[in-house]
């Protein structure tokens, strides 16, 4: 089964087969239940991961000691790409959610004998290249005065990264699955549990969302797009 998630991710799908083949030969399946620790902030880089299965939670650690979410990695997607690039630090902490299982490649870009590192270390390049403007998202996100607004591009932020669906009254609509819980949502727009709850009744109120078994509905994505500007 690991073996077949490099074809899964998106960000390495159009590698030629010999480098897919080398990162497996590279790779350990590894699994982690619930909250299990995948790395801390700051350990060496010495290997990055792809999700089998289960959901990957990746949070900074401020100065002040409070942890910010910044997102969660669905099966199929990869992460830890940074540290191994650059040959340093992990610039955070991977846990687990739920039962999870992650593939993980060990990445040694100076090895003259591995044909293949140079095209690897290319696709990550152009990884981080893209993610950069989410980092840049996630931190503006931050600095929002209101918590209505930091909660309201959170929650769209992370329907949009993990892209689930749910059947409601009928219709196809987008969903935070129950992966997702309203700690994290707190962790993630820097609220407490008690404010986000009281904050998500009241978009149920005006059928903005639904809350369905431990999942969130998107039922108005512009109602809660509007609050986003409120600052």
């Amino acid at each position: 089964m690991g073996k077949h998630v490099i074809d899964w991710s998106e960000e390495f799908a159009e590698l030629p087969r010999p480098v897919k083949d080398s990162i497996v030969q590279k790779s350990v399946t590894r699994t982690f239940s619930n909250n299990g620790i995948i790395y801390f902030q700051e350990d060496d880089a010495t290997s990055f991961h792809f999700v089998i299965s289960g959901h990957v939670r990746l949070s900074y650690l401020m100065e002040d000691g409070t942890a910010i979410l910044y997102t969660i990695v669905p099966p199929g997607h990869s992460f830890g790409e940074l540290g191994v690039f650059d040959g340093g630090q992990y610039p955070d902490t991977a846990s687990a959610i739920g039962k999870t299982q992650i593939l993980s490649v060990k990445a040694d870009f100076n090895n003259a004998t591995d044909r293949c590192g140079g095209q690897l270390q290319n696709a990550l390049s152009k990884l981080i290249a893209k993610r950069y403007r989410t980092y840049i998202d996630v931190t503006k996100s931050l600095y929002l005065k209101s918590l209505q607004a930091r909660l309201a591009q959170s929650l769209l932020r992370l329907v949009d990264s993990l892209g689930e669906k749910a059947i409601y009254h009928g219709k196809e609509v987008a969903c935070l699955g129950s992966a997702v819980n309203q700690s994290d949502l707190g962790s993630m727009a820097r609220g407490t549990r008690g404010n986000i709850n009281r904050m998500l009744k009241g978009w149920e109120v005006n059928n903005w969302i639904a809350i369905e078994n431990r999942k969130i509905l998107v039922l108005d994505r512009e109602s809660i797009l509007d609050l986003t500007f409120d600052d």
